[in-house]
């Protein structure tokens, strides 16, 4: 029963982060593991129980933290924590064999690193789900992290788990307050010192953001929507020089290359043309490209007799002269938008459910697209992509002075999910340093600072337009310019510590 108490404690204090309440608990959120740790020896039966806790604590904190994910596709969350359980419980249990074989400063160098590496590969693998990467449970706190603008969240993750080592060996084991308590305090301080210092940028653009409220479960008539978002974006002031609309808010299929003849975009374009001619729409809609009987792609459908074609969600910028960019989603929601090419599930791409009139393996985008309107450049990340930070910097090394996201967060209903998603935004603001308008179907609309800072936002249920003059910056973070460093620092430290101890363990064997 102690052992059940310490992973159940350890689970919820990883957990508030996600609640809204605060991260700061994730400081300690290890502790009790490292407690449980201590209580096995190296036998293979205390390996194997060690497994069993671990793995019950990732079931435990996930169910707790991304349990909503349930609405949008029932194998979403049993995914996320079966693969949490590969890359991050493996990671743990590395560590845990090791520590019974190696001096403590090795072993909490692996597990520093492996973990990192356990969420990084998690990252950018085909089946990723980076939403509980440690450094995001900060994401309520953004008064704590502003020094992400030269780490990013994986400084967070690598904070946590220092701080946990030295919190359990220090202040638990030997009863030394000093090293875990600099290890709290340093951060919080630069923090903070960076977020009263900070000046925004002085240059501005004015942006209305359109939150229709539209419920994705209903089958609402294609002109019904149509004329809630053109009475919607009638609504913005005469001098607006950006109207962003959410993902998904066209429902038709629309062919690439005769944009112009889709009624829709022609209705857009000639508000536009009479009440924003300074403006550029940026919306989201499902597109689709022919390729003629040659399968230019491995996502492509169809087949030679009939001809091939990929289908994208995409972000669609238009003014009123009927220029168009378009950015192709990249990052694809596993389960809902694509299924891994790993031969052995190929099996299983029934569950894949159809949410937004199309269903099975998406196309995908190779570039992050910038729009501008001849002064302004914006990128426009699409839902799920705005949970990646180095994808989403790559925007801004385009040249995105200012960032749109484009959602559609109604299918997780009225839960934590799109309060938690709204939160990441801040966390891309900070690591980027740029002002983000963030247009959602319905859940959470608003704008935020380049501090992370939340300014005027539309809730839950709520429909109408926002407006605001966001900043600009051309200037490119640290985190921007370099991206996920630290992950490969630590992949280089994890692979000469295993080096290490191989090494150590050899000698060890010649001694005896």
């Amino acid at each position: 029963m102690k052992n059940f108490l310490l992973v159940l404690a350890a689970a919820v204090l990883m957990s508030l982060g996600w609640w809204q309440a605060t991260g700061l608990t994730m400081l300690v959120g290890f502790v009790p593991l490292l407690i449980l740790a201590s209580r096995y020896d190296r036998s293979a039966r205390s390996f194997w129980r060690m497994m069993g806790w671990v793995m019950l604590f990732i079931v435990l904190w996930y169910g707790m933290s991304v349990w909503w994910v349930w609405y949008a596709t029932p194998a979403g969350p049993i995914a996320a924590t079966f693969f949490a359980c590969i890359y991050t419980g493996l990671a743990f249990m590395l560590w845990f064999w090791i520590s019974k074989r190696a001096p403590k400063a090795l072993s909490y160098t692996i597990l520093v690193t492996v973990w990192t590496l356990g969420e990084w590969v998690y990252n950018f693998s085909q089946a990723s789900f980076p939403w509980l990467n440690i450094g995001n449970g900060f994401a309520h706190d953004i008064w704590a992290v502003q020094w992400y603008e030269w780490t990013g969240v994986y400084g967070g993750t690598i904070w946590v788990l220092v701080t946990n080592i030295l919190i359990y060996e220090y202040a638990i084991l030997r009863r030394r307050w000093l090293a875990p308590t600099l290890s709290v305090i340093i951060p919080l301080i630069i923090s903070l010192t960076i977020y009263f210092t900070y000046k925004e940028p002085t240059r501005t653009a004015r942006v209305t953001i359109v939150q229709p409220n539209m419920d994705p479960y209903l089958d609402v008539d294609r002109d019904v929507r149509l004329q809630n978002l053109l009475d919607l974006a009638g609504e913005a002031p005469a001098d607006v020089q950006f109207i962003v609309m959410p993902e998904g808010a066209l429902d038709e299929f629309l062919m690439e290359g005769r944009l112009g003849d889709s009624p829709s975009l022609v209705t857009f374009r000639n508000l536009a043309a009479q009440k924003f001619p300074q403006a550029t729409i940026v919306l989201g809609a499902t597109t689709y490209k022919p390729y003629g009987t040659t399968k230019a792609t491995e996502t492509a459908r169809g087949d030679a007799q009939n001809g091939f074609y990929d289908i994208y969600n995409t972000a669609i910028a238009i003014d009123s002269t009927g220029r168009a960019y378009l950015h192709h989603k990249a990052k694809l929601v596993i389960g809902t938008e694509m299924m891994p090419t790993w031969r052995w599930i190929g099996a299983l791409k029934w569950v894949v459910k159809d949410l937004d009139s199309y269903v099975g393996q998406l196309g995908y985008g190779t570039v992050r697209q910038v729009f501008d309107n001849g002064e302004v450049y914006a990128g426009a990340g699409i839902c799920w992509e705005s949970v990646f930070g180095e994808y989403f910097a790559e925007f801004v090394r385009n040249g995105a002075e200012v960032m749109f996201i484009i959602t559609n967060d109604g299918w997780w209903r009225n839960t934590p999910g799109y309060r938690q998603h709204f939160d990441y935004a801040r966390l891309r603001a900070v690591e980027t340093r740029r002002s983000v308008a963030r247009s959602a179907n319905t859940g959470k609309s608003g704008f935020i600072t380049s501090r992370g800072d939340v300014r005027e936002t539309l809730g839950w249920n709520e429909r109408g337009t926002l407006t605001d003059d966001v900043s600009l910056n051309r200037s490119l973070t640290f985190y921007v310019r370099f991206g996920d460093y630290l992950c490969r620092i630590s992949l280089l430290i994890f692979g000469l510590s295993i080096l290490y101890f191989i090494a150590y363990r050899i000698k060890r064997r010649d001694l005896l």
